[in-house]
């Protein structure tokens, strides 16, 4: 488990399986904000809103960037959950700004 998660491996697993109840982070345990999501023609997502963790404190942000700077990757990525589908994926970011203006709640 990296030391910057506050759960371990199996604790963020059961964490992901409840997320569609609990709208929080299963590695910080922040509220997801809602997320309006942006409509072109490569728009993939069946959801009109997609849910994602903002805390710049995050374990699995803060570590997305040392893992992509790892590949010589620009940005980092936060957690994000998907409530059509169920689905609990990661978001690219290139600075802590992106996505929050269009946040909903």
């Amino acid at each position: 488990m990296p030391a910057r998660y506050a759960y371990s491996d199996e604790e963020i697993g059961e964490r992901k399986l409840q997320v569609k109840d609990t709208l929080r982070c299963p590695y910080c345990d922040d509220r997801l904000r809602k997320w309006l999501v942006i409509q072109t023609p490569f728009t993939e997502w069946p959801s009109e809103f997609l849910y994602v963790c903002l805390n710049d404190e995050c374990g699995y942000f803060v570590g997305g960037w040392e893992t992509l700077a790892e590949q010589d990757v620009p940005g980092s990525y936060r957690f994000m959950f998907e409530p059509t589908i169920g689905g609990c994926y990661s978001i690219p970011v290139l600075s802590r700004t992106d996505l929050r203006d269009r946040i909903v709640d």
